[in-house]
């Protein structure tokens, strides 16, 4: 494009120059001023030439001077560096380092927390993988009280307090009042609660006050609440609800009093006469004994 507005540029030229030579009627030319016009001419005519055919034919002069090879290689770099990418984006997302992709398998998810994690089929390097869900909830969640876990499975185990579905250990009731609570092993079991190996022993250190007695009327095999020596409770404590005169010891179930150490407790019927109707002149205490000692002035 250029070259043709130069060609043009130099036809006008000679029309100058034939003009000068014989100029119009009225009219005269010298050559300076001929020359100044051509100059004027061609300057205009450059540049109505655009940017853009002007830039073209750069690319093309820059083209031809390095070739096609340049232009792979450049292309090249670029694919390559376009690949380094997808695979740095890929080793993030996975989390995986080295050649091979670990196999899809269940895994804990560490992230809810141990009382509500749970196990997930995905491809994790980051934590121990297993082969079904239910081995992942016995390795990764063994001691979650809650039971959370296995709670997710298809087919999770019953809840109800029995030695197959229940837990194999026995907690308080605190979501019952105090005279109606008692002890047990569903699922799942709340968060805080102490545990005992069994029923008796829940009641015996969650409940050893209580005097109604319910926790220990909800064993299989409940004690007696008549006084004697085979049920009650294992320690004896003065009967205040009775005269002086007429009253003794008991061990009955329930307690009549609120909690253990609200009256004095012996561990022997015959410690406490001793301790607490030492100065009963009735012998009504001693009275109640098994084997009771003589009341003669021997």
């Amino acid at each position: 494009r250029l070259a043709a507005h130069s060609r043009s540029s130099l036809c006008l030229q000679l029309r100058l120059r034939n003009i000068a030579s014989s100029p119009p009627h009225g009219y005269s030319f010298n050559y300076s001023t001929m020359k100044r016009a051509a100059i004027v001419l061609f300057l205009s005519t450059v540049a109505s030439v655009d940017a853009l055919g002007f830039r073209d034919l750069v690319e093309r002069a820059t083209h031809k001077k390095f070739g096609p090879a340049a232009a792979t290689t450049e292309n090249a770099g670029a694919a390559a560096g376009l690949q380094d990418q997808q695979e740095g984006r890929q080793l993030q997302s996975d989390n995986c380092w080295g050649d091979q992709t670990p196999a899809v398998a269940w895994h804990p998810v560490y992230s809810a927390g141990f009382t509500n994690g749970y196990c997930r089929f995905t491809v994790d390097c980051n934590s121990p993988s297993y082969p079904s869900e239910a081995a992942c909830c016995k390795g990764a969640y063994a001691g979650q009280v809650t039971g959370y876990c296995v709670q997710q499975l298809p087919s999770p185990p019953t809840t109800s307090p029995t030695d197959a579905g229940g837990l194999d250990v026995y907690y308080p009731d605190y979501a019952t009042a105090w005279p109606e609570a008692g002890c047990l092993n569903k699922r799942p079991m709340p968060s805080g609660r102490p545990t005992y190996s069994t029923m008796l022993a829940c009641c015996k250190g969650a409940y050893g006050g209580q005097v109604s007695g319910k926790c220990l009327s909800m064993l299989p095999s409940p004690p007696t609440t008549s006084p004697t020596d085979t049920g009650g409770y294992d320690f004896w404590y003065p009967d205040y609800d009775t005269n002086y005169a007429d009253a003794g010891c008991s061990n009955k179930l329930p307690l009549p009093f609120n909690n253990k150490n609200d009256r004095p407790n012996y561990e022997t019927q015959i410690a406490c006469c001793k301790g607490a109707y030492a100065g009963q002149t009735s012998g009504k205490c001693l009275s109640q004994l098994p084997s009771p000692p003589t009341t003669s002035p021997t």
